[in-house]
């Protein structure tokens, strides 16, 4: 029964003065729980729950302890059923029970926000990750750090949309927050979520629009059986027994947005939302990346190499961002939930994210002197190495090392090897790379493999144009972004480029290493006019800087596939394939050409060029 509960939950992804007061607590194993409302700025009620340390606990840390804070807009708590619900009150949603238990357990109070227009808060929501909804978050912890428990200190942590508030919030300098934990949070909207290499990642947006919808409206059937067994709805605060304030907060979200629909009104970073008058930068970490630059927190960032496009926001932070104290760069999909390296024994996450999350807190929070000032700053896993590294800064590398395309479809080390000419290839619109892929990872709904893994690649590269290396005559670490440099032709206005890069072993087993993409619009800026560091080739997609395509000709397009830090041994063979389409994943461009022609009459115009330490 538990273990039937845990997985119905887990299926939800991916204060000044009170109006019902905060009275009653209810007693757990861990931790003492109560929830209100807090009346904002602009009167909106605001639903919050608190969970503190057990009295004995409170007792030994000096009856005064730091906060982890948490602002959702996935629901902070759930209802469960009567028959369940002596089990587990409330039930946790993105928040797991393990993790309020963690921190509680070491000493610290846990207080999650249910953001304007989600869960039980009143208001409603026209975009995410709006300034207003990080300054309501600030006046919560104006309360929290005025209450008799609180040592006022302030940490705030999270996943995935909690990740990118918990960074964003810095943009309102709250004093109190002295410490961050991003994990698998999104940097830039745009080209780390939306539009990863101008490419609209339409089919993950649309799953996550009817998931945040259906939580805001709270129906929870599209969460199937499960949730229909143990799930009543949204958790109403504790003094709002007879659900009469949640009725009237869900009359509020009537009139929320929906994401897909207006996603499909912009194309570029820079366009101006018709509704919003704003680009989608507007809403974005790096655009506030001053202010928090200014507010001086400490960020521990954690990511996964296959966690979408967002191990570029863990790269991006460290690059950007003095504040960057430490780094975590794992096997791992989104959250993480699985490992997803292709010589993991299993996919189950071993490392104890937890633990190293505590040593931060408590440093900061905590003013324990536990050395993590003294060590090195960047922990990153090496896959197919499967071996951890530090470092004092990421990526580490010696050199780079060009494969040339070559018209026999052989890549080589040595131009002089290469044979010019040209490579047609017709469209394949039916091409995808499964249902298990880094891009499924990032909301439960869109995880269509119990695992996040490529375990058909064999199958999927047939439907590219394939090209492939010699046996290498040696190992090869590749430590950064790989970057391209392809000369194409198109018979069509726009179109859009897959590249895949998968290594095979002497018995033929096939392993994804990494892939990119790229709208062929778009095209290269200098670094001066971009708003922060990226990789070596710096992509604007603004529609000012709009490619304009003539059918036929070519043009050479360079850009960055996410970044990897991935061994191949010697005697494996690396293959990079080239597809116009994967439609389980991303939209299609409204003008869809037939074919692609690599044009190889100038080998030093057709490469990829390898990061290698």
């Amino acid at each position: 029964m538990k273990k039937a509960i845990s997985l119905s939950i887990f299926f939800l992804l991916i204060i000044v003065d009170t109006s019902f007061g905060q009275t009653n607590y209810l007693k757990r194993k861990h931790f003492d729980y109560t929830s209100f409302y807090h009346i904002n700025r602009e009167g909106i009620p605001l639903a919050v729950d608190l969970f503190l340390p057990k009295k004995h606990r409170l007792k030994k840390e000096g009856n005064k302890v730091p906060t982890v804070f948490y602002l959702t807009r996935y629901v902070r708590s759930i209802e469960l059923k009567k028959g369940v619900k002596w089990l587990q009150n409330p039930g946790f949603g993105q928040v797991k029970k393990e993790e309020v238990d963690f921190f509680t357990k070491n000493g610290y109070a846990v207080v999650i926000l249910d953001a304007r227009g989600s869960g039980a808060s009143f208001g409603n929501r026209m975009m995410d990750f709006t300034m207003d909804e990080m300054y309501d978050g600030a006046e919560v912890i104006d309360w929290i750090v005025k209450q008799p428990w609180s040592n006022g200190n302030v940490g705030t942590t999270g996943i995935s949309y909690l990740g990118t508030t918990a960074e964003l919030i810095l943009a309102t300098q709250h004093p109190a927050i002295k410490a961050s934990i991003p994990r698998s949070n999104i940097y830039d909207l745009y080209a780390d979520m939306a539009f990863p290499g101008g490419v609209r990642q339409g089919p993950f947006v649309k799953v996550w629009g009817i998931t945040t919808r259906s939580l805001d409206f709270n129906d929870f059937t599209f969460l199937g059986g499960l949730a229909k067994t143990f799930v009543k709805g949204i958790n109403p605060v504790l003094q709002d027994k007879n659900k009469e304030q949640l009725i009237l907060a869900l009359k509020d979200h009537q009139s929320n947005y929906e994401v897909y629909k207006e996603l499909l009104k912009i194309e570029y970073r820079d366009e101006q939302h018709p509704v919003l008058k704003k680009p989608i930068n507007d809403f974005s970490i790096h655009f506030n990346q001053q202010r928090i630059i200014e507010s001086k927190t400490p960020i521990f960032r954690i990511g996964g190499w296959y966690d979408g496009a967002l191990p570029n926001s863990v790269i991006r932070g460290l690059w950007n961002n003095p504040n960057t104290k430490r780094v975590l760069l794992g096997p791992w999909d989104h959250g993480p939930h699985d490992n997803a390296s292709p010589y993991a024994k299993s996919p189950k996450v071993k490392y104890d994210i937890y633990g190293e999350m505590l040593r931060f807190f408590d440093f900061y929070l905590k003013n324990k002197s536990n050395g993590i000032d003294k060590e090195l700053p960047v922990k990153y896993y090496t896959v197919g190495e499967e071996r951890w590294k530090t470092s004092t800064t990421w990526p580490e590398f010696n050199s780079y090392k060009r494969l040339y395309f070559s018209s026999d479809k052989v890549m080589h080390f040595d131009s002089s090897k290469v044979i010019s000419g040209q490579v047609e290839y017709t469209i394949d619109y039916t091409a995808e790379t499964g249902p298990g892929t880094r891009w499924n990872s990032q909301t439960t709904i869109y995880r269509y493999a119990k695992h996040t893994g490529y375990p058909e690649r064999e199958k999927q590269i047939k439907k590219n144009v394939v090209f492939i290396t010699s046996p290498l005559e040696n190992d090869i670490e590749i430590n950064g972004h790989i970057y391209i440099s392809l000369p194409l032709k198109i018979d069509a206005t726009d179109g859009q480029v897959f590249i895949y890069i998968d290594e095979m072993d002497q018995k033929g087993n096939i392993r994804y290493v990494t892939e990119g993409m790229f709208r062929l619009t778009h095209q290269p800026i200098s670094v001066i006019d971009n708003e922060y560091k990226t990789p070596e080739i710096n992509i604007s997609y603004t529609k000012h800087n709009r490619r304009v395509i003539i059918p036929g000709k070519t043009e050479v397009y360079n850009f960055p596939l996410l970044p990897i830090s991935y061994k191949v041994k010697k005697g494996h063979q690396l293959i990079v394939s080239i597809a116009g389409a994967d439609y389980t994943h991303f939209d299609h461009t409204e003008v869809k050409p037939e074919k692609l022609i690599l044009d190889i009459n100038d080998y030093k115009k057709a490469y990829i060029q390898l990061p290698i330490k």
